[in-house]
This record gives C-alpha cells, structure tokens and sequence, in this order.
C-alpha cells in the first residue's frame, strides 16, 4: 500500500482505470455472450420449426403403409428448396422415410415415442460434429408418426467461440489501451497541476507577489487555484503588515528609549543639582510610563488579533456601559473644553462581551477627543437596527480623507504624525477598536469629509441570535 502510495497521480489514475474498465468488461461479457448465444438459438430453432412445417406439407402416406412425398408437390427433395433440408419420419422404431441431403453418421432413434407431445429442440454431439434436432409428432394416413428435423449447429458454437475468445483477448487489449489513455488524459488533465507545483516551487516569502497560474477558473483546479491565489494574497497582506508592523514598532520604541538613554547620559554628566536630578528621573519615569503603555497597548492587540483574548457573553445594557466610559474619559474633554452628549436608548441590550466592547468605546472615544478642536462637541448615539446594535462616536474634527479611511486602521498609521505623536498617541487605538469589533462578530465603518468632521459606527451583530 505504501509503494502505491508513491506513486505518481498519473500513475494511479491509469491503473484505476485500467482496473475499472476491466471489471467492466469482466462483468459485461458473460452477459453480452448470453445475449447472443440466446438470439443465435432463437434463430436456430425458428428456422427448425419452419423446416419442420415446410416438410410436414409434403408428406403423404404409402400404399403400402409407408410414407412418400407428394407427387402433387412441385418440390421434391432433392429442390434447391430441400437441398439442405435433413429429415425423418419415424413410426416406432422404423424408419419410414429419411432424405439426407449429406452422408452423416446414424443417429439414434427417436428420443420420444408416437403420441408424446412436442419436445424442445435439442442438441446431439456426434463425432462429426454438433447437429440440433426438432422432433414433433405428426399423422400421416391415420397414423401418428414422428418427424425429425436436423440442422447442423457446428458452425453456430464455432461462432460462438470465436466470440468468447475475442472476450478473453480482447480483454487485456482493452485494459492495455484503457490504461495508455487514461495516462494520456491524466497527462493533459494534470498540466495545470505541473504549472502550480512549478509556480509554487519559485514564490518565497519576498515574492508573496505572484500567482499561480489559472487558466480555467470554473473547473476543480481552477477553483483549487483561485483559493491558493487568496490565500497568498493574504499571506501577502499579512506579511506587508507584519514587515510595517515591526518597523514602525521598532520605531515607536525606539523613541522612549532614546529618549531614556539621554536622560541618563545627562543626568551623569550633570551631578550636584539636586533639582536638574530630580527633573530627571520625572522625565525618565515619564518616558518608562510611556514605554509601558505602548507595550501593553501591543500586548493587547496582539491578543485580540490572535484569538488569545476570552470573550464572555452576557447581556449588556448599552447606555450604562456608555455612561461609564464617558464618566472615565470626561477629563480628557474637560482639559480641551469640549462637551461629550450622549444620546443611547435605554433598553438597548445586546448580548456581548462587555470588557472589549468598553475598550472599541474608549479607543474611539479618545480618538475623537484627541482630534477634535478645543469648544466642541462629541456625541455618542446608539440604536436598534433590526438584529444589530449601532453606536456611533461623531466629532467636529477637520474630517479625514476618502484616501486614509482604509488606512486609518492600520497599526502605527497617522494621518498627522507630528501632532499625534505630540499628543502621546500610540497609532494603535483605532487598530485595536477594529480587531475588537471583529472578535465581537462586527465592524466598524467610517463615515467622515474633509472639514465636517467625522462618524465612526460600531455595527455588532447580537451574539444571542447567530
């Protein structure tokens, strides 16, 4: 089993079929033979009764208790109508009256006595050969007598033979055959395949890149293709994200501890100010506190992202979890001036994990305040739209661009660099809101023009109906 099993898919598939129309054949040809060894003796006796009939009509008693044949008949049989015709006529054990056309060797008598009803034609192997005879009875002068018809068979069973023999040789021939034409067809059939495997065997991860090649999407392998091709373009994706991902957090990083050396490196210098020492270590501990932010911040989303983090359901009121990241997160507007309103029906309650979706609540919420000019408004709403829980985070911003709104999402990605990263964002939160939304069965849409600032909506889908 094991030696099939290292065998080529062309290699296999010829011997499946090969096996296969074998059986087929195997299974087919004693039927067909039978079929056709029945019609021949079908035909055989029909033609036995007609000779029988034939005969019959001219056939007449002797004078002298015997039989003749007729002198009113225009045949008589030596006709070329009767020339091959092989009879008897038979009363007891005497033989009355018998044309031959050929010397043939004698036969028994009669296998059924006068008066028995008709028997089925049968078959009398002779050492000349296999002859088939039809006896019936029939009354000639008042007298009950038994006509015997013959026919020579020999050439019937030699036909039938040549049949069977072309059943046993033909056999293996088609199977040699089936097999050659199933390897041609598994060959022209698996060219695509080929194409893949050479394809496949070129793309590495620095030419995520290319596809394999496609050229009949509806079939099988086109459809295998067609995934493959996916599943490299997200591979793609993945590894773009990956390689951004890991430059921007060695950037990120960077940052504070360059920041943390310096510091250091002048306090050292700098020794007998007790103030410029202390000055120090604040502004050390500042960017430490900063650096763990941004760790745990990654800590998270690659949690999220991996499916790590646990998801609880339970029922959450909507409004009282509004309620609670706005009381967390007024100070931040209060230190800008701006008003947070909320406008969240109270019997909104969706079946979800409240921890995540109190962390896309937050996320979105800081977002909109970071960005939104001092003396203004950010509204929270929610709503019912039939199976989904809507909540929307809208600010008077400057807006965002039709261009950034895939973008926005990405990790580390800002649209402002300098004033985000001078307000002590991470590029994360927005990242993290949508890995959230998506480990929540939802998503987060982004409806924003440049000037009129923008609305982010969570669409959550209730966990309890799916």
């Amino acid at each position: 089993m094991r030696t099939w099993y290292h065998r080529s898919l062309k290699f296999r598939l010829a011997a499946w079929f090969a096996v296969v129309s074998s059986g087929i054949l195997v299974g087919l040809a004693p039927i067909v033979y039978g079929l056709i060894q029945h019609r021949l003796w079908v035909e055989a006796d029909q033609q036995l009764r007609i000779d029988w009939e034939l005969v019959a009509a001219h056939l007449g008693p002797d004078p002298s208790g015997g039989v003749r044949w007729l002198k009113r008949s225009p045949a008589t049989p030596e006709s070329p109508a009767y020339a091959y015709t092989w009879f008897e006529v038979w009363s007891g054990s005497a033989r009355l009256f018998a044309h031959d056309p050929e010397p043939r060797i004698q036969i028994p008598a009669p296998l059924q006595a006068n008066g028995q009803p008709e028997q089925p034609p049968q078959t009398l192997k002779l050492s000349g050969g296999q002859i088939r005879v039809l006896e019936k009875p029939i009354s000639i002068g008042g007298q009950t007598m038994v006509l015997r018809v013959f026919r020579d068979v020999s050439t019937l069973h030699h036909t039938l033979d040549e049949i069977w023999w072309s059943f046993a040789l033909g056999a293996p021939l088609a199977a040699i055959l089936t097999a050659l034409g199933g390897y041609f067809m598994a060959s022209r059939m698996l060219q695509p395949v080929s194409a893949m495997v050479e394809q496949a065997q070129r793309i590495s991860s620095e030419s995520l890149s290319q596809r394999l090649p496609n050229p009949n999407p509806h079939d099988e392998l086109g459809r295998l293709a067609e995934v493959v091709n996916q599943t490299l373009e997200r591979l793609e994706h993945s590894f773009d994200s990956l390689k951004r991902f890991t430059a921007d957090a060695s950037h990120e990083l960077r940052t504070p501890l360059t920041a943390l050396r310096t510091v250091g490196e002048v306090a050292l210098r700098e020794t007998g100010d007790a103030q410029m020492l202390r000055d120090t270590i604040v502004s050390m501990l500042e960017e430490a506190r900063h650096l763990e932010n941004l760790t745990e911040v990654l800590l998270m989303l690659a949690r999220i992202e991996g499916h790590q983090f646990p998801v609880s359901l339970e029922a959450v009121c909507v409004k009282q979890l509004a309620e609670e990241v706005l009381d967390g997160i007024s100070v931040l507007a209060e230190e800008k001036g701006q008003r947070l309103e909320s406008g969240i029906a109270g019997e909104i309650v969706s079946h979800t994990d409240p921890m995540l979706l109190r962390q896309i609540l937050w996320n979105l919420l800081h977002n909109a305040i970071r960005h939104s000019p001092m003396n203004t408004t950010v509204r929270l709403r929610g709503f019912r739209h039939e199976t989904e829980v809507v909540i929307e985070v809208a600010d008077e911003g400057p807006g965002i661009a039709p261009e950034h709104h895939e973008k926005i999402f990405e990790r580390f990605y800002r649209i402002d660099t300098a004033r985000s990263r001078s307000e002590g964002g991470t590029g994360l939160g927005l990242a993290i809101a949508k890995f959230a939304a998506e480990r929540l069965g939802g998503r987060i849409e982004l409806v924003s023009e440049v000037g009129k600032g923008s609305c982010f909506r969570i669409v959550l889908a209730d966990l309890k109906t799916r």
